[in-house]
């Protein structure tokens, strides 16, 4: 909803709502701003003034519009500047603060009032501080043109230059707390231009006017300094770049190696670049703090002029950049800014910018301001959330609830609740019930009505991946009801509710409850048992593991055995209670008890929303992609994801057909779920098969299978499963060096525009090693895998955000890196100059040549006499001595000149001279 161009203008509050409480009446709806909304006043105010409310001083609710007919919008009035792009069936979000003001003088001794705000946006949280205002104002003067001044001024709050990222940069960024990720958006935006693309093709990044920008720097390399000013003039689609170099000697400061020293380049304009003598690389520290750019410059001294393949975006460095954490990128939640401690990267704006306007400081925010009785409240509006994600839920306190020592399961197993048997942990028995569309209740007896909404909010957030993989979670959850809304709860299949009355315990009305002070899970007694899944969705063959090894049984016994778990865990009672050992009824080396593990060690640790939620996403990402192998390995085929393939070092992938991979390199690539091994793979495959056939039946599997068609038809990188490659890269064993070759040739060929580019390194996240599988490839045995590393870094190195995965890597790779390029660059240079000075040579005897047959041809002139005598003497001392010069001894003979030796020079001649030389 959010605007990002400008072109028209969107209505940010689309109602305020102001309910009090009357000691005769109970909740009233006193007033609807602009206009009625055609819901339930009564359902309304109770919604807006929770059980439980004189209890807190404070307290917040959120709750959602438009969700059934019996909360949809129905009023006849319509906003005019709504018509034609805003569907009045939208989800609303509403953010509701209700405040309780002790007053002796009046009945009951409290004032209870509560003030609402209806929007699009799911960010509802950037609407707190006017909402504080405006109910202290309100209470001071209670009148409806305090709701009028709210919402005017959240109306007029500015939001056209905010920019819209795509699916794949906001998954770049959401996982890194730098700061400076896609600034040049925010630069482009904040001086009213759209961003500009180096690719003609990328939709979403048009080209910016006519600009001239120019930079200066020097590099600083032991005995000699040489400063390059650069001009930029971009026009259209060209870049002319006039740089000139002066260099002046310099006394030695330091002994040792020569390091560099560059200033600070203006940034600019998304094209504006500089290379320093044909190499400027990056071997040198991250970004600091202040987010310069440290880098080094490493090559020929001796050469000169730019290669454009390798001209860095921003060049800033001390003489310590040499030096680099070793670690860095390599482990898992040990990357830059991961820890929640860390304050990140801040960019700093050039005292020379072109455009004048300061840069953002986050990049993860917009910043705008909302003036509201003569102030101006900041705004920051987050930029990488999608849909899924309301409020400013935290995935961290849902985990340390449900993860606590007094988080027990109670309750009848289920097969799509209890994936591991009877140690299935809380956590995963919640997400198994999110995502199996169970009804699920989160019980806050005694608690804020607001707690209880942001354990639903997350509990949304962890279904669906925090919004990056499926959808469907917040549609039909409402994080705060009451017994007056249960009929609108009960018409939404799959509920996830928050409340507060305990009276909901006792109703048959849920099958998962969630108690949010203890982290009890219970599972309803009279949960509804699932069909038989053979009939509709036949079961993965059981395993039969012998001397390691994993071999499949008769359809029959496979069968029988699935009935017989099925049996034993939907017929009352909780596992073991059937006579089964538990340690049969689950396992310990479990995925879901690993996954549980590392975010309870990351939660202990103090990693911040940010890691915890990308790992996440990672876990969704994975139980979707092996859903796709499951249904492609049990029915045949996939609509949800690729279908599974191996690499087969034999014939062309049709996939692959005009992706310009060259003709001679045979195989095709391989596709789907990457697993470490095939015991691993059955493994996963039995595990998931439960809870993977209770979300085939539900909407958001529905929804993804859309989602998933149109991301294929719409997707950058066409031919190829990116994400199969990667996790090839990172995780094989024993890979061919056909199929390594294969993967990156194939990448370098398919990766070439801005968004392919950015789809690529969307799936190498910093806490993974950024882009480490990649450049594992320069360590290669294989030097034609090695260039072709070095070529695919080159093609990331164009775009901005990839200059900032490359100064990322570690040293190690980094150097790698640097060193093939050195030497490609100088043997690139040998060759010119070889080619050079044969050329010269091959142009001087022609000239030579061509004198000596000029003088044959005078020879042929008619004389007689002591004359032609002479001059045929003379003639033959000169032919002798110029084919001395030009073939050595083998050129002329003592007695005259040689026949073979003239058909030489004249075949010579003929050849660089052409045939009208005479």
């Amino acid at each position: 909803m959010a605007s990002g161009n400008g072109t028209r203008t969107v209505q940010h509050a689309s109602f305020i709502l102001l309910a009090e409480f009357d000691i005769d009446q109970g909740s009233v709806l006193s007033h609807q701003y602009p206009y009625p909304t055609g819901v339930d006043e009564q359902l309304l105010a109770e919604l807006m003034i929770p059980d439980g409310v004189h209890d807190h001083a404070e307290d917040w609710t959120v709750f959602f519009l438009n969700q059934t007919p019996g909360n949809t919008i129905t009023s006849l009035f319509t906003p005019g500047e709504d018509e034609g792009h805003e569907d009045k069936h939208d989800l609303l979000h509403v953010l509701n603060l209700v405040r309780t003001k002790h007053d002796k003088t009046v009945r009951r001794g409290a004032i209870v009032k509560a003030l609402a705000i209806c929007t699009h946006h799911p960010y509802i949280q950037i609407f707190k501080p006017i909402l504080l205002m405006a109910l202290e104002n309100y209470y001071s003067d209670p009148s409806v043109e305090c709701l009028v001044r709210l919402f005017d001024s959240i109306n007029a709050m500015d939001m056209s230059l905010s920019p819209t990222l795509t699916r794949d940069e906001k998954f770049i960024s959401r996982v890194s707390e730098r700061k400076d990720l896609f600034s040049e958006k925010f630069i482009t935006a904040t001086a009213g231009k759209a961003p500009e693309a180096r690719s003609t093709s990328t939709k979403g990044h048009k080209k910016t006017g006519s600009t001239d920008s120019g930079s200066q720097f020097s590099i600083t390399t032991g005995t000699r300094k040489l400063s390059l000013s650069a001009t930029q003039s971009t026009s259209g689609h060209g870049h002319d770049r006039t740089p000139s170099i002066s260099a002046s000697k310099q006394p030695s400061t330091r002994s040792r190696s020569p390091s560099v020293s560059l200033n600070s380049v203006s940034e600019g304009d998304e094209g504006q670049r500089a290379s320093v003598a044909g190499s400027a690389i990056w071997v040198g520290e991250n970004e600091a703090l202040d987010g310069t750019t440290k880098t080094a410059v490493q090559g020929n001294q001796s050469a000169s002029g730019s290669d454009p393949a390798l001209r860095p975006r921003k060049v800033s460095m001390d003489q310590t950049s040499i030096s680099s954490s070793l670690s860095q990128g390599t482990q898992a939640m040990t990357t830059e800014g991961t820890k929640s401690s860390s304050d990140g990267h801040r960019t700093s704006s050039h005292p020379h910018h072109h455009h004048h306007h300061r840069r953002p400081v986050d990049t993860h925010f917009f910043d705008t301001s909302v003036q509201y009785n003569s102030l101006a409240l900041p705004i920051k509006i987050p930029v990488t959330n999608f849909s899924e994600e309301v409020g400013d839920y935290s995935l961290i306190q849902l985990i340390q609830t449900f993860t606590s020592p007094t988080a027990v399961v109670s309750g009848p197993a289920h097969p799509h609740l209890h994936t591991n048997g009877s140690l299935t942990p809380p956590l995963i028995i919640l997400f198994n019930a999110l995502i199996t569309q169970k009804r699920i209740i989160f019980m806050g007896y005694g608690q804020p009505a607001g707690k209880v909404a942001n354990y639903v909010l997350a509990a949304c957030a962890l279904g669906s991946g925090c919004g990056c993989q499926l959808r469907g979670f917040i549609e039909r959850a409402f994080p705060y009801t009451n017994l007056v809304n249960k009929p609108v709860m009960e018409s939404v299949p799959g509920y996830i509710a928050g409340v507060t009355n305990p009276i909901y315990e006792s109703l048959p009305i849920w099958d998962v409850l969630c108690h949010i002070d203890t982290g009890k899970i219970t599972v309803h007694k009279d949960i509804a048992p699932v069909q038989p899944a053979i009939s509709s969705f036949p079961a993965p063959p059981s395993l039969n593991i012998k001397s390691g090894q994993v071999t499949s049984v008769g359809d029959d016994e496979s069968r029988a055995s699935v009935q017989m778990t099925a049996a034993m865990m939907v017929g009352g009672g909780a596992l073991g209670a059937t006579g089964v050992k538990s340690e049969q009824a689950g396992k310990s080396d479990n995925y879901d008890l690993g996954f549980v593990e590392e975010l309870v060690n990351g939660v202990s640790q103090h990693y911040g929303e940010t890691m915890i939620r990308a790992r996440v996403a990672e876990y969704v990402n994975r139980f979707v992609r092996i859903a796709a192998a499951y249904e492609d390995s049990v029915l045949g085929s996939t609509s949800i994801g690729f279908s599974m393939q191996s690499f087969s070092e034999t014939g062309v992938s049709t996939t692959m057909v005009g992706m310009g991979i060259p003709q001679g390199l045979g195989g095709s690539l391989g596709s789907g779920m990457v697993f470490v091994d095939d015991l691993t793979k059955a493994r996963e495959m039995t595990s998931n098969a439960s809870r993977i056939e209770g979300w085939r039946s539900t909407k958001s599997y529905e929804y993804w299978q859309k989602d998933f068609q149109n991301w294929l038809e719409a997707r950058p990188v066409k031919g190829m499963d990116i994400q199969h490659q990667i996790g090839r890269l990172r995780y094989g064993k024993n890979m061919p060096d056909g199929e390594v070759e294969l993967i990156m040739r194939s990448m370098h060929a398919c990766v070439r525009t801005y968004d392919q580019i950015v789809e690529l390194l969307s799936h190498l996240p910093p806490q993974h090693g950024g882009l480490i599988p990649i450049t594992f490839g320069l360590f290669h045995t294989s030097r034609v895998i090695r260039e072709t590393t070095v070529d695919l870094v080159d093609v990331i190195r164009t775009q901005p955000i990839g200059d900032k995965f490359v100064v990322n890597l570690n040293q190690f790779h980094r150097f790698a890196y640097v060193q093939i390029l050195d030497t490609r660059k100088r043997q690139e240079a040998e060759k010119a100059a070889h080619q050079e000075q044969m050329t010269s040579q091959l142009h001087q005897q022609a000239q030579i040549a061509q004198q000596l047959y000029a003088a044959a041809s005078v020879d042929s002139i008619p004389q007689t006499g002591s004359l032609r005598e002479s001059r045929s003497t003379a003639s033959h001392k000169s032919k002798r001595e110029t084919l001395t010069q030009i073939f050595g001894h083998n050129g002329g003979a003592s007695n005259g000149v040689s026949t073979p030796s003239l058909s030489r020079a004249g075949s010579m001649h003929r050849n660089l001279s052409g045939p009208t030389a005479f």
